[in-house]
């Protein structure tokens, strides 16, 4: 992948559908690009760097890193790239054209109703259900706006509420739709529901089969860090051994 220096959202949109998939910033062990990198005009011919370096966003922040942290909430309000806590739970960004793709592999049905037929299969926690009906009947909601309209107030449920987002995340049910000023600290993320803010992805998910997806995503991966095993795909996004060996087609 040919390096550019993003300064601006849509050099980033361009940057990510050029990428198809990636981190919002790097993360020690995860051999995949990130848009920080591209920021930085640091983007590494190897992506398996990070497995060796330690990133620390507390002391490289910055007015660059502030503009990541508002782009991620942004990029996916204006439909330019999926937003959320994918792989391997942290900060991942999805370009339209894959994001049938990993959804497909999620396991999803891509209705805006699919929560409940998840939740009856025993698919996703009855906090992860409840926080989907939330924003099913009411709309896109900030952070604790839905907390709070969920009754969710105490140390404990406010634990589960986290873990309730990121499993939602994890499966691509929800996506990050802008912010909102709750507080006069940090502005909330605002969530939306996956098949409401790219029905157009959702529908293209429903007519690719498991290993058509898995292979599309494998051969990018190996154009994003050539020197990617088998055994780094499945660590990344959650495959079998057997099945990241199919989609490398080593068996």
């Amino acid at each position: 992948m040919v390096a550019m220096k993003v300064r601006s959202i849509t050099q980033a949109a361009r940057y990510i559908d050029r990428a198809g998939f990636c981190l919002l910033f790097p993360i020690k062990g995860l051999r995949l690009p990130s848009l920080w990198a591209a920021v930085k005009g640091k983007t590494p011919r190897d992506p398996s760097a990070s497995l060796r370096a330690s990133f620390n966003l507390v002391a490289e922040w910055d007015d660059d890193a502030l503009r990541l942290w508002e782009w991620k909430d942004l990029l996916p309000r204006r439909r330019l790239a999926y937003s959320g806590k994918v792989f391997r739970g942290k900060n991942s960004l999805i370009a339209p054209r894959f994001l049938p793709c990993f959804y497909r592999l999620a396991g999803n049905y891509g209705t805006a109703e699919e929560s409940r037929q998840l939740y009856r299969e025993g698919k996703i926690s009855p906090e992860a259900r409840a926080l989907c009906e939330e924003i099913l009947r009411h709309g896109p909601q900030a952070t604790l706006e839905l907390r709070h309209a969920l009754g969710w107030s105490s140390p404990r449920q406010n634990r589960r509420f986290k873990r309730a987002l990121e499993e939602l995340q994890r499966r691509l049910l929800i996506v990050h739709w802008g912010v909102k000023a709750e507080t006069r600290a940090w502005e909330s993320v605002v969530y939306q529901l996956t098949p409401r803010a790219f029905p157009r992805a959702v529908r293209a998910a429903q007519k690719l089969t498991a290993e058509e997806a898995r292979r599309r995503i494998a051969e990018n991966y190996r154009r994003l860090v050539p020197a990617a095993a088998p055994a780094d795909a499945a660590r990344l996004f959650g495959w079998s051994a057997a099945a990241a060996r199919a989609a490398f087609r080593l068996d």
